[in-house]
C-alpha cells in the first residue's frame, strides 16, 4: 500500500507567506517598469512641444501608455511567446 503524505500545515503557511512576499515584491517590480514606460512616453510628447505638459494631458498620456502596454502584450502570439519562456523556465527549475 502506498505511503500517504502527511500534510505539513506549518509548511504550507510558511510558503504562502513568502508566496505573499514575493507576489508583493513582483508587484513593485511591475509598477517600476510600468513608470519608465510612462515616463518614455512623457518625455516624447514633451519633446514635440515648447510648453510644459498640463495635469490632464500627463493624465490622459499615462493612461493611453499603460492601457497600450497591456494591449502590446495580450494577443495571441505574445501569450504565446510568454507561455513558452515560463515553461522553458518552469523546466529549468525542476531539473535536479
Amino acid at each position: 500500500m502506498a505511503e500517504e503524505k502527511s500534510w505539513d500545515s506549518k509548511g504550507f503557511d510558511k510558503l504562502m507567506k513568502n508566496s505573499k512576499n514575493e507576489l508583493s515584491e513582483l508587484q513593485n517590480e511591475l509598477q517600476e517598469v510600468m513608470v519608465k514606460f510612462c515616463m518614455r512616453a512623457l518625455r516624447v510628447y514633451q519633446s514635440t512641444r515648447p510648453e510644459p505638459l498640463r495635469p490632464g494631458e500627463i493624465a490622459l498620456l499615462i493612461r493611453n501608455e499603460l492601457n497600450n502596454v497591456i494591449a502590446d502584450l495580450t494577443p495571441q502570439p505574445n501569450l504565446d511567446c510568454i507561455t513558452k519562456l515560463v515553461k522553458e523556465e518552469w523546466a529549468k527549475q525542476q531539473k535536479p
